[in-house]
């Protein structure tokens, strides 16, 4: 039977954060505010640009109204689409993890709270695009991570069943989203996320891809032994 590795993109997949914070940094000029460097923006990257964007002004001390944020918006997402795989590159590892599933029987598929267009022109410009059954953005359904409708349609446009799903992220947004629907959750410790409320919430926790075995998978999807004596 068919089984399903659901990934997040931005920060377990690819490395989008120097892309990200360039634009974020384009933001900042445009209002005379020095740059951020990429480790500091880093762990904001996967949350949206206007919570980067929102950072960034706390960063400098500075209100950001809405009016001003969404003007930024624009700004951001048109630079961010035009350079979007200058620098960004998948994690380390990562291919070869995700050839080792498919070898052994397992569907892959995206589910990220990026705009679905972007996560398809990311995804395409560093050859990946083809490696999943679907790619699913924070506009493709009603909700987005850790809404349960994202996951779940995502899974449902893989045509697998939910007991034969693990999702992979990094944050603790993949991890409610996956625990609402009851799906086992790996989570990526690149030690930039904030994740310690996750470690004790998720199925296994990775320091790097040679980790994500099929091995591993696999056991993830096997019923937990009944108590002895029941």
């Amino acid at each position: 039977m068919t089984k399903l590795a659901v990934f997040d993109l931005d920060g377990t997949l690819v490395d989008t954060a120097p892309d990200l914070t360039a634009s974020l940094n384009m933001c900042l000029a445009a209002d005379r505010l020095a740059p951020l460097p990429v480790d500091l923006a880093r762990p904001h990257a996967g949350h949206g640009a206007r919570k980067m964007l929102g950072f960034a002004y706390g960063h400098h001390g500075r209100d950001l109204p809405d009016a001003l944020a969404d003007e930024h918006l624009e700004r951001f997402l048109s630079h961010y689409e035009a350079n979007i795989a200058d620098l960004s590159r998948p994690f380390p590892g990562v291919v070869a993890a995700m050839d080792r599933l498919s070898r052994s029987g397992w569907s892959l598929a995206v589910c990220t709270n990026k705009r679905e267009s972007l996560a398809v022109k990311l995804l395409d410009a560093l050859d990946l695009s083809d490696r999943f059954v679907a790619i699913c953005g924070q506009d493709t359904f009603a909700g987005m991570k850790p809404d349960p409708a994202h996951l779940g349609g995502t899974i449902d446009r893989a045509r697998v069943p939910r007991d034969r799903v693990v999702m992979i992220g990094d944050t603790m947004t993949d991890v409610a989203a996956a625990r609402a629907l009851c799906v086992p959750c790996i989570l990526m410790d690149f030690g930039h996320a904030e994740i310690e409320a996750g470690r004790k919430q998720v199925a296994a926790v990775l320091t790097d891809y040679d980790q994500l075995t099929p091995t591993l998978a696999d056991a993830l999807l096997e019923p937990e032994p009944s108590p002895a004596g029941r």
